[in-house]
């Protein structure tokens, strides 16, 4: 019987309506990811996420290649994004890997949303589950990857 590992939980508030809030984390994911947090072998060119159930998350590097990241299981906007994250831990793509990134959008207030994410299904790194979820638990990870959404969010303002 497989141990179940906590999810990562994390949120944010942004100062913009949940509409914009989905779009930016969604369309204009490049201009916010953070460019270190990729597993190609050059640099980002654009983080894509295609806007259907069944869509690819992807990364185009500067040098043409493509990596993956998963699929888009929810697309729901503006208030739900579910996406895989099937990168292991060895940080390269893995079809038969699992692992669940669940996004809402809640209006906190007019003009201002409230941004949950979860990291989910972690158990799927079977012998490396503690570690990962140790790594995703670090402040460069998702916390990081939300801090710089923020900022995101407040250049496109």
């Amino acid at each position: 019987m497989t141990q179940t590992i906590e999810a990562i939980r994390r949120e944010i508030v942004v100062g913009v309506g949940r509409e914009r809030a989905f779009e930016i984390f969604t369309a204009d994911m490049t201009s916010w990811w953070p460019s270190a947090h990729h597993i190609g072998s050059a640099p980002i060119e654009r983080v894509m996420i295609e806007p259907r159930v069944g869509g690819r998350w992807y990364t185009v590097h500067q040098d043409g290649s493509e990596t993956y990241t998963g699929v888009v299981t929810v697309w729901d906007p503006p208030e739900r994004l579910v996406v895989t994250w099937q990168i292991g831990s060895d940080w390269k793509y893995h079809t038969d890997l699992v692992t669940t990134v669940d996004v809402r959008f809640t209006e906190d207030a007019p003009g201002r949303t409230r941004v949950r994410l979860e990291h989910r299904d972690l158990e799927a790194f079977g012998a490396d589950a503690a570690a990962m979820r140790e790594t995703f638990e670090q402040p460069g990870a998702w916390t990081a990857t939300l801090d710089a959404y923020a900022r995101g969010i407040g250049e496109a303002a």
